[in-house]
Protein backbone atom coordinates (compact mmCIF):
# COMPACT_ATOMS: atom_id res chain seq x y z
CA UNK A 1 0.00 0.00 0.00
CA UNK A 2 1.20 3.58 -0.94
CA UNK A 3 -0.47 6.17 1.92
CA UNK A 4 -0.22 10.28 0.12
CA UNK A 5 -1.24 13.00 1.58
CA UNK A 6 -4.49 12.29 3.49
CA UNK A 7 -6.86 15.24 5.19
CA UNK A 8 -7.38 14.80 9.11
CA UNK A 9 -11.08 12.89 8.92
CA UNK A 10 -10.31 9.84 6.93
CA UNK A 11 -6.72 8.72 8.88
CA UNK A 12 -8.38 6.68 11.63
CA UNK A 13 -10.29 5.18 8.87
CA UNK A 14 -7.16 4.43 7.21
CA UNK A 15 -4.93 3.10 10.15
CA UNK A 16 -7.68 0.68 10.72
CA UNK A 17 -7.50 -0.72 7.33
CA UNK A 18 -3.92 -1.17 7.04
CA UNK A 19 -3.94 -2.51 10.26
CA UNK A 20 -5.93 -5.13 9.61
CA UNK A 21 -4.82 -5.71 6.27
CA UNK A 22 -1.18 -5.96 7.03
CA UNK A 23 0.27 -5.74 3.88
CA UNK A 24 3.05 -4.04 3.53
CA UNK A 25 2.81 -0.29 3.70
CA UNK A 26 4.45 2.49 2.87
CA UNK A 27 2.90 6.09 3.97
CA UNK A 28 4.41 9.56 3.01
CA UNK A 29 4.77 12.08 5.83
CA UNK A 30 2.00 14.18 4.31
CA UNK A 31 -0.48 10.97 5.35
CA UNK A 32 -0.07 12.23 8.67
CA UNK A 33 0.31 8.50 9.92
CA UNK A 34 4.36 7.85 9.17
CA UNK A 35 5.17 7.80 13.23
CA UNK A 36 1.93 5.68 14.10
CA UNK A 37 2.18 2.42 11.43
CA UNK A 38 4.53 -0.19 11.42
CA UNK A 39 5.12 1.07 7.71
CA UNK A 40 8.17 0.42 4.92
CA UNK A 41 11.29 2.88 6.50
CA UNK A 42 13.26 2.74 3.04
CA UNK A 43 11.49 3.84 -0.04
CA UNK A 44 13.67 1.74 -2.48
CA UNK A 45 12.76 -1.55 -0.11
CA UNK A 46 9.67 -1.11 -2.94
CA UNK A 47 11.87 -2.02 -5.61
CA UNK A 48 12.25 -5.47 -3.78
CA UNK A 49 9.20 -5.87 -2.94
CA UNK A 50 7.07 -8.98 -4.84
CA UNK A 51 3.89 -7.45 -4.92
CA UNK A 52 0.71 -8.92 -6.42
CA UNK A 53 -1.48 -4.91 -6.82
CA UNK A 54 -0.61 -1.92 -5.13
CA UNK A 55 -3.40 0.03 -3.27
CA UNK A 56 -3.41 4.23 -3.28
CA UNK A 57 -4.58 6.02 -0.48
CA UNK A 58 -4.92 9.76 -0.08
CA UNK A 59 -3.37 12.00 -2.88
CA UNK A 60 -0.83 11.06 -5.34
CA UNK A 61 2.54 10.40 -3.48
CA UNK A 62 5.51 11.91 -4.47
CA UNK A 63 8.05 8.78 -4.25
CA UNK A 64 10.19 7.49 -6.89
CA UNK A 65 7.96 4.17 -7.27
CA UNK A 66 4.88 5.93 -8.17
CA UNK A 67 6.45 6.68 -11.56
CA UNK A 68 8.00 3.37 -11.69
CA UNK A 69 4.48 1.86 -11.71
CA UNK A 70 3.94 4.08 -14.97
CA UNK A 71 7.59 2.66 -16.47
CA UNK A 72 9.37 -0.81 -14.64
CA UNK A 73 5.90 -1.94 -13.23
CA UNK A 74 3.07 -1.70 -15.63
CA UNK A 75 1.30 -4.71 -15.53
CA UNK A 76 0.88 -4.39 -12.06
CA UNK A 77 -2.85 -3.54 -11.09
CA UNK A 78 -3.18 -0.65 -9.01
CA UNK A 79 -6.62 0.23 -6.72
CA UNK A 80 -6.87 3.69 -5.71
CA UNK A 81 -8.94 5.04 -2.56
CA UNK A 82 -8.22 9.36 -3.03
CA UNK A 83 -10.28 12.28 -2.88
CA UNK A 84 -9.16 13.28 -5.91
CA UNK A 85 -11.14 12.41 -9.01
CA UNK A 86 -7.92 11.35 -10.92
CA UNK A 87 -5.74 8.34 -10.50
CA UNK A 88 -2.27 9.94 -11.11
CA UNK A 89 -1.69 7.21 -13.79
CA UNK A 90 -2.79 5.64 -16.89
CA UNK A 91 -4.66 2.92 -15.48
CA UNK A 92 -7.00 1.85 -12.32
CA UNK A 93 -10.49 2.81 -11.17
CA UNK A 94 -10.53 5.81 -8.33
CA UNK A 95 -12.72 4.98 -5.41
CA UNK A 96 -13.74 7.31 -2.46
CA UNK A 97 -11.56 6.63 1.27
CA UNK A 98 -15.52 5.76 2.48
CA UNK A 99 -15.51 2.85 0.18
CA UNK A 100 -12.70 1.46 1.92
CA UNK A 101 -13.50 -1.99 2.56
CA UNK A 102 -14.47 -3.60 6.01
CA UNK A 103 -14.96 -7.23 5.69
CA UNK A 104 -11.97 -9.22 3.96
CA UNK A 105 -9.23 -11.74 5.15
CA UNK A 106 -5.93 -10.16 6.67
CA UNK A 107 -2.71 -11.59 4.48
CA UNK A 108 0.56 -13.24 6.25
CA UNK A 109 2.94 -10.57 7.90
CA UNK A 110 6.41 -10.93 5.45
CA UNK A 111 8.39 -10.93 8.75
CA UNK A 112 11.67 -11.06 6.25
CA UNK A 113 10.92 -8.31 4.22
CA UNK A 114 9.90 -6.11 7.18
CA UNK A 115 14.06 -7.25 8.87
CA UNK A 116 15.35 -6.27 5.78
CA UNK A 117 13.59 -3.03 5.81
CA UNK A 118 14.62 -2.55 9.39
CA UNK A 119 18.59 -3.52 9.08
CA UNK A 120 18.98 -1.11 6.10
CA UNK A 121 16.94 1.61 8.22
CA UNK A 122 19.76 1.26 10.96
CA UNK A 123 22.52 1.46 8.31
CA UNK A 124 21.34 4.49 6.95
CA UNK A 125 21.33 6.14 10.08
CA UNK A 126 25.12 4.98 10.75
CA UNK A 127 26.04 6.58 7.56
CA UNK A 128 24.61 9.91 8.65
CA UNK A 129 26.18 9.26 12.00
CA UNK A 130 29.54 9.24 9.66
CA UNK A 131 29.03 12.29 7.82
CA UNK A 132 27.43 14.98 10.50
CA UNK A 133 28.07 18.05 7.72
CA UNK A 134 26.14 16.37 4.70
CA UNK A 135 22.64 17.66 3.78
CA UNK A 136 20.45 14.50 5.35
CA UNK A 137 22.41 14.59 8.47
CA UNK A 138 21.98 18.21 9.16
CA UNK A 139 18.18 17.65 8.31
CA UNK A 140 17.84 14.85 10.24
CA UNK A 141 19.58 17.57 13.12
CA UNK A 142 17.11 19.81 12.64
CA UNK A 143 13.71 17.78 12.42
CA UNK A 144 15.07 16.20 16.01
CA UNK A 145 15.75 19.76 17.38
CA UNK A 146 12.45 21.01 16.36
CA UNK A 147 9.59 21.24 19.13
CA UNK A 148 6.72 18.63 19.56
CA UNK A 149 2.99 19.71 18.08
CA UNK A 150 5.14 22.42 15.59
CA UNK A 151 3.50 22.52 12.37
CA UNK A 152 5.82 22.50 9.42
CA UNK A 153 5.41 22.92 6.05
CA UNK A 154 8.02 21.30 3.57
CA UNK A 155 8.69 23.73 0.34
CA UNK A 156 8.73 21.81 -2.71
CA UNK A 157 10.71 18.37 -3.95
CA UNK A 158 14.22 17.65 -2.09
CA UNK A 159 12.73 18.81 1.73
CA UNK A 160 10.35 16.68 0.72
CA UNK A 161 11.84 13.52 -0.12
CA UNK A 162 14.88 14.16 2.48
CA UNK A 163 12.10 14.60 5.02
CA UNK A 164 11.01 11.20 4.65
CA UNK A 165 14.06 9.69 4.58
CA UNK A 166 15.76 10.96 7.91
CA UNK A 167 12.70 12.52 9.60
CA UNK A 168 12.63 10.85 13.18
CA UNK A 169 9.45 8.71 13.32
CA UNK A 170 8.36 8.24 17.27
CA UNK A 171 5.13 10.24 17.66
CA UNK A 172 5.67 13.77 18.19
CA UNK A 173 2.56 15.40 17.17
CA UNK A 174 3.59 17.35 13.89
CA UNK A 175 1.35 18.35 11.50
CA UNK A 176 2.57 18.64 8.27
CA UNK A 177 1.74 20.06 5.26
CA UNK A 178 3.29 20.59 1.51
CA UNK A 179 2.77 22.37 -2.38
CA UNK A 180 4.04 20.77 -5.25
CA UNK A 181 3.81 20.24 -8.57
CA UNK A 182 4.44 21.64 -12.08
CA UNK A 183 5.17 25.06 -10.35
CA UNK A 184 5.88 23.93 -7.47
CA UNK A 185 9.00 26.04 -6.87
CA UNK A 186 6.58 29.55 -7.02
CA UNK A 187 5.22 31.41 -4.00
CA UNK A 188 6.78 28.42 -1.63
CA UNK A 189 7.55 31.22 1.13
CA UNK A 190 3.97 33.12 0.27
CA UNK A 191 1.93 29.99 0.82
CA UNK A 192 3.71 29.12 4.33
CA UNK A 193 2.94 32.51 5.46
CA UNK A 194 -1.17 31.92 4.44
CA UNK A 195 -0.55 29.19 6.16
CA UNK A 196 0.88 30.10 9.45
CA UNK A 197 -1.28 29.65 12.58
CA UNK A 198 -1.42 31.90 15.97
CA UNK A 199 -0.73 30.55 18.81
CA UNK A 200 1.48 27.49 17.64
CA UNK A 201 4.88 26.75 16.10
CA UNK A 202 5.06 27.34 12.56
CA UNK A 203 8.26 26.02 10.31
CA UNK A 204 9.25 26.45 6.68
CA UNK A 205 11.96 23.98 5.68
CA UNK A 206 12.59 25.06 1.78
CA UNK A 207 15.57 25.10 -0.44
CA UNK A 208 17.36 27.71 -1.71
CA UNK A 209 16.16 28.22 -5.27
CA UNK A 210 12.27 27.61 -3.54
CA UNK A 211 13.25 30.54 -1.70
CA UNK A 212 14.86 32.79 -4.23
CA UNK A 213 12.08 32.33 -6.51
CA UNK A 214 9.48 34.19 -3.39
CA UNK A 215 12.10 37.00 -2.03
CA UNK A 216 9.90 39.41 -1.57
CA UNK A 217 7.06 37.41 0.65
CA UNK A 218 8.59 38.73 3.95
CA UNK A 219 6.32 42.08 3.38
CA UNK A 220 3.66 40.31 5.00
CA UNK A 221 5.44 39.43 8.68
CA UNK A 222 4.56 42.92 9.95
CA UNK A 223 0.80 41.95 9.58
CA UNK A 224 1.57 38.15 11.16
CA UNK A 225 0.21 37.48 14.27
CA UNK A 226 1.77 34.13 14.35
CA UNK A 227 5.74 32.67 15.63
CA UNK A 228 7.07 31.02 12.77
CA UNK A 229 10.74 29.88 11.43
CA UNK A 230 12.13 29.75 8.32
CA UNK A 231 14.86 26.84 7.08
CA UNK A 232 16.29 27.77 4.00
CA UNK A 233 19.08 24.68 2.70
CA UNK A 234 21.22 26.33 0.46
CA UNK A 235 22.83 24.16 -0.99
CA UNK A 236 23.84 26.21 -3.24
CA UNK A 237 21.35 25.27 -6.62
CA UNK A 238 19.01 22.70 -7.51
CA UNK A 239 20.74 19.79 -6.33
CA UNK A 240 18.16 17.30 -6.78
CA UNK A 241 18.72 17.37 -10.12
CA UNK A 242 21.98 16.11 -9.57
CA UNK A 243 19.83 12.71 -8.29
CA UNK A 244 18.25 12.13 -11.39
CA UNK A 245 19.37 9.46 -13.53
CA UNK A 246 19.28 10.49 -16.93
CA UNK A 247 21.20 13.75 -16.47
CA UNK A 248 24.21 11.83 -15.12
CA UNK A 249 25.47 11.74 -18.26
CA UNK A 250 25.84 15.58 -18.63
CA UNK A 251 29.09 16.88 -17.97
CA UNK A 252 29.05 18.07 -14.13
CA UNK A 253 29.42 21.67 -15.38
CA UNK A 254 26.79 21.78 -18.05
CA UNK A 255 23.96 20.36 -15.67
CA UNK A 256 25.31 22.81 -12.75
CA UNK A 257 24.98 26.08 -15.08
CA UNK A 258 21.48 25.26 -17.34
CA UNK A 259 19.87 22.59 -14.46
CA UNK A 260 21.10 23.07 -11.51
CA UNK A 261 21.39 26.78 -11.34
CA UNK A 262 24.40 26.57 -9.18
CA UNK A 263 24.75 30.17 -7.01
CA UNK A 264 27.13 31.88 -4.09
CA UNK A 265 24.14 33.37 -2.75
CA UNK A 266 23.37 33.74 1.08
CA UNK A 267 20.63 34.79 2.97
CA UNK A 268 21.64 36.69 5.67
CA UNK A 269 21.33 39.96 4.21
CA UNK A 270 17.81 39.13 3.01
CA UNK A 271 16.51 38.03 6.60
CA UNK A 272 18.02 41.42 7.68
CA UNK A 273 16.14 43.53 5.06
CA UNK A 274 13.00 42.09 6.71
CA UNK A 275 13.69 42.54 10.08
CA UNK A 276 13.28 38.46 9.94
CA UNK A 277 16.85 37.35 11.00
CA UNK A 278 16.12 36.12 14.42
CA UNK A 279 13.16 33.78 12.29
CA UNK A 280 15.65 32.20 9.55
CA UNK A 281 17.80 29.49 9.55
CA UNK A 282 20.16 28.83 7.01
CA UNK A 283 21.92 25.45 6.70
CA UNK A 284 24.82 25.41 4.37
CA UNK A 285 25.78 21.47 3.92
CA UNK A 286 29.13 20.86 3.09
CA UNK A 287 29.11 19.43 -0.71
CA UNK A 288 31.92 16.79 -0.49
CA UNK A 289 30.32 15.34 2.92
CA UNK A 290 26.75 15.20 1.38
CA UNK A 291 28.04 13.66 -2.22
CA UNK A 292 29.84 10.82 -0.01
CA UNK A 293 26.66 9.66 1.97
CA UNK A 294 24.26 9.25 -1.51
CA UNK A 295 27.34 7.59 -2.89
CA UNK A 296 27.67 4.88 0.53
CA UNK A 297 23.53 5.41 0.17
CA UNK A 298 23.20 3.88 -2.92
CA UNK A 299 25.75 1.36 -2.34
CA UNK A 300 23.54 0.02 0.49
CA UNK A 301 20.90 -0.93 -2.24
CA UNK A 302 23.23 -2.30 -5.36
Amino acid sequence: MLIGGLAPQHRDAVRRFVNKLSAPVYAEPLSGLRETLDGIRNERMLERGDFDCVIRIGNVPTLRYWRDLDERYRELPVIHFSDLPFTGLPRGDVYPIEALPEDFTPRPREDDFDKRDRDLSERVNQLLDDEPQSEPAMLRDLANRIPPNARIYLGNSLPIREWDLVAPRDPRGFELDANRGANGIDGQLSTFFGWCLPSASNWCITGDLTALYDLNAPWIVPQLDAEFRLVIINNGGGRIFSRVPSLAPLARDVRERIIENAHDLRFDAWAAMFGISDRVIELRPDAEATSRFWSRYDDLWR
